[in-house]
């Protein structure tokens, strides 16, 4: 029996179908994720106009069917088209990430609102992020009070963060979300609290750290120093808007330890099917931009 569906979504993939059409993969608000047939969406004149590129969020009327996966959209109205995020390559990715990964872990049909508006946040978070190419045109000129230029904005009062550290943040809370939640302050074993200042083991087959004395002589996981596991529990526990006031240099742990992403991947390994992260793998180089 076919019935009339309205819903808040997000597009999260879009493809060209026959001459005039496009096939659309929808997160929704309140069903999930769907697939639907936008009938002449490739025509000049098409009604649905922005509402069906990538990330746009919209107001989207399909019709449902018992025994369909591809649905057909009757109609979409776009609320925000985040268009900033393709004016950076990096920015860009981060967005592509955060989208495949909710693509690949959300079932038809399978509601997660706690998801769908952690993604929202995360990429009104991205799109607002200062260019740094703008930033410093900006800030050139200034002149401190020795007559030498000014220190940039960028590198002092309101640096820049890498969006691959609100990569690393968004998944960590999905993970979360969708009953993975990392354990980072308790030890896994004997549950006592991680000693500041010393080192932990982080094994992500078990989801979380060990410390010291349980580890034993031959430890399991990556070694953590305190500062990498602060950074960990800080990409976890704070909001987003947060994380993008801060430093780049605040989420760089040594070279000696495995960055945030290599860390977050391991552990999203051990707990989802491996073509979830096919996205990482294609661009392996933002792993090294964190």
């Amino acid at each position: 029996m076919r019935r009339i569906v309205r819903s808040e979504a997000i597009c999260l993939r879009v493809q060209d179908y026959h001459e005039s059409s496009k096939l659309v993969t929808f997160f929704t608000l309140e069903h999930g994720k769907v697939s639907c047939l936008a009938k002449g969406a490739r025509r000049l004149r098409s009604k649905f106009g922005a509402a069906l590129d990538l990330f746009a969020q919209s107001r989207i009327i399909y019709y449902s069917h018992e025994t369909r996966t591809l649905l057909t959209l009757s109609d979409a109205e776009l609320v925000r088209s985040f268009s900033g995020l393709a004016t950076e390559p990096e920015r860009f990715l981060a967005a592509e990430q955060m989208s495949e990964f909710v693509l690949r872990v959300i079932q038809p049909q399978d509601p997660s609102p706690q998801l769908y508006q952690l993604l929202l946040n995360y990429l009104t978070t991205l799109e607002s992020l200062q260019d740094p190419e703008a930033e410093e045109s900006r800030t050139q000129g200034v002149k401190g009070s020795s007559g030498r230029p000014g220190t940039r904005i960028l590198e002092s009062s309101t640096p820049r963060p890498l969006p691959g550290a609100l990569v690393c943040s968004f998944l960590l809370k999905a993970a979360s979300f969708l009953g993975f939640r990392p354990e980072l302050r308790r030890c896994l074993i004997c549950r006592r609290p991680i000693e500041s200042k010393r080192p932990a083991y982080f094994d992500p087959g078990r989801g979380g750290v060990i410390c010291p004395r349980c580890a034993g002589d031959k430890p399991s996981g990556a070694r953590l120093d305190s500062a990498s596991l602060d950074t960990l529990s800080f990409l976890l526990y704070t909001p987003a808007s947060e994380i993008a006031s801060l430093s780049p240099q605040f989420l760089s742990p040594p070279s000696s330890l495995l960055p945030p992403l290599d860390l977050v991947l391991g552990f999203l390994g051990h707990h989802f099917d491996p073509l979830v992260l096919n996205s990482f793998r294609w661009h392996a180089g933002l792993e090294r931009n964190i």
